[in-house]
């Protein structure tokens, strides 16, 4: 009941928004590839992972994320992302867990044209800033492929990173049997399409213990509602998340999660 009616609040904001006419479809592809990699050499700050927040039965779950430049003749980027996991139906409305993601990566290739978007390799720390039995921790080093292409009136794209797990905090140090060596995000736009609205469809698979085991790694399937009006700039976002991982506080523990509310753009 809490995600209907806050579905119907939302589309009604879609709807009061739309009447701008569309762009030109050459500027509305870059707009897409860049929604999904970040691509844009002339940004200082731009934006990394989503941004959104998304209410669910059990929980506000929030993502901010961006990267940052260091040196404009160099492709070495900072990037922070926060993910948030907020009980807000509780009395007290706690934290269940926040988990911190400072990564430093070195972009070895960036186009706007032809297959291959980029390729970075670098390091990635992810903590929940919690001590004793709740504290988490771990660090990664990784090569990441951003990869896309067009399709008819789709645009499909790919961001794999392929990953070694390392410095594991001794309350997690099995952690690899649910994150595993890699994780992937598949990306098709216009599944929908009806005049200026578009609905949009993510994938991301997170290989669990072997090469892939999906009963011990996770998957979340998103659905992106664009509005298509510079009126109303957030997208409206669905969000399916099952297995582990979700979280580090619970990373051992299997979740299914459905979340509604909005994707934010930068």
């Amino acid at each position: 009941m809490k995600l209907m009616a806050l579905f119907l609040t939302l589309l009604t904001l879609g709807a009061w928004a739309q009447g701008e006419p569309p762009k030109p479809e050459e500027l509305e592809t870059e707009k897409n590839i860049e929604s999904v990699f970040g691509v844009d050499q002339n940004k200082k700050f731009s934006f990394h992972q989503p941004t959104y927040f998304v209410f669910g039965d059990d929980d506000l779950k929030l993502q901010f994320s961006f990267k940052y430049r260091l040196a404009r003749s160099l492709d070495l980027y900072f990037a922070y992302s926060q993910v948030m996991f907020w009980d807000i139906w509780k009395e007290s409305r706690p934290f269940e867990d926040v988990n911190y993601k400072p990564e430093l990566f070195y972009r070895l290739l960036e186009t706007k044209t032809g297959f291959f978007q980029s390729f970075d390799i670098g390091w990635l720390h992810t903590s929940n800033g919690q001590d004793k039995e709740d504290s988490r921790s771990l660090d990664r080093v990784f090569i990441r492929s951003n990869i896309a292409t067009k399709f008819r009136r789709h645009n499909v794209g790919a961001v794999i990173m392929i990953y070694n797990i390392y410095n594991e905090d001794a309350t997690n140090e099995d952690i690899v049997d649910h994150y595993g060596y890699w994780d992937a995000l598949f990306y098709l736009s216009d599944l929908v399409h009806i005049e200026k609205q578009r609905l949009d469809l993510e994938v991301r698979a997170y290989a669990g213990k072997k090469i892939y085991d999906i009963d011990q790694g996770a998957y979340q399937i998103g659905l992106i509602y664009r509005v298509g009006s510079d009126n109303f700039n957030p997208s409206i976002y669905f969000q399916r998340f099952e297995g582990y991982g979700e979280n580090l506080l619970g990373y051992n523990k299997r979740r299914t999660e459905h979340r509604l509310g909005l994707m934010l753009y930068f």
